[in-house]
């Protein structure tokens, strides 16, 4: 096993268990997410896909963000309820999803986002990269930026941007020949399912509360 490998493996162990942690709606997954994105910007340059780089430059920086936001919120609401001190179980609380007339806006800007970015940047990783698959590089950047941002705002569709992305990469890493990668970017997708499942109880359960 060579040093990129090992790598591999230890960028695909913290993927899962940042996914496992993302799962459980457990603020954890935000110091892993610091971390985590590290790897994926080596690798991604090694194998030429370059849209991954984007994409983990981008999480760290929502890593960073979201961690502030959920731990802000968390303190409000331990604050209000006569505690100060941070609850890292805290994550489960104040999801949201994109229906009803409260999110119309939000919902027409995401779709709008999801349509528009991966034709912006079809071109790029086209005649700037040397990207092997330009249109599906965008479209999983894409996908991942969208995804993050929805996750950092608590909404549960934020699994259905990492359902594509984490597939179109899984695709992307095998046809480079980077298969452990690839292996676990498709244990990824599988984990991004059970993800959406668990929110979605717990929303439809009214372990929630959706309009905070």
């Amino acid at each position: 096993m060579d040093y990129i490998q090992i790598i591999e493996l230890i960028a695909a162990l913290l993927g899962i268990l940042y996914l496992i942690l993302e799962v459980k709606a457990s603020m954890w997954l935000w110091r892993v997410g610091v971390i985590l994105p590290l790897f994926y910007i080596f690798l991604s340059w090694q194998s030429k896909v370059y849209g991954n780089i984007v994409v983990n430059l981008y999480y760290l920086i929502t890593s960073i963000w979201g961690w502030w936001l959920w731990s802000h919120r968390a303190r409000r609401g331990s604050v209000e309820g006569g505690s100060a001190h941070e609850d890292p179980s805290a994550g489960i609380r104040l999801l949201r999803d994109l229906t009803g007339r409260v999110h119309c806006r939000t919902t027409l800007g995401v779709l709008m986002v999801c349509l528009l970015l991966p034709v912006a940047l079809w071109p790029l990783f086209l005649f700037i990269t040397d990207s092997p698959q330009p249109l599906m590089d965008s479209i999983a950047t894409s996908m991942g930026f969208v995804g993050m941002w929805l996750l950092a705002k608590k909404y549960v569709e934020n699994w259905f941007c990492f359902i594509i992305s984490n597939a179109l990469y899984a695709l992307l890493y095998f046809l480079q020949g980077y298969r452990i990668t690839a292996l676990f970017f498709v244990v990824y997708t599988i984990l991004a399912v059970v993800g959406l499942v668990r929110w979605l109880r717990l929303y439809r359960r009214g372990q929630i509360h959706p309009k905070r």
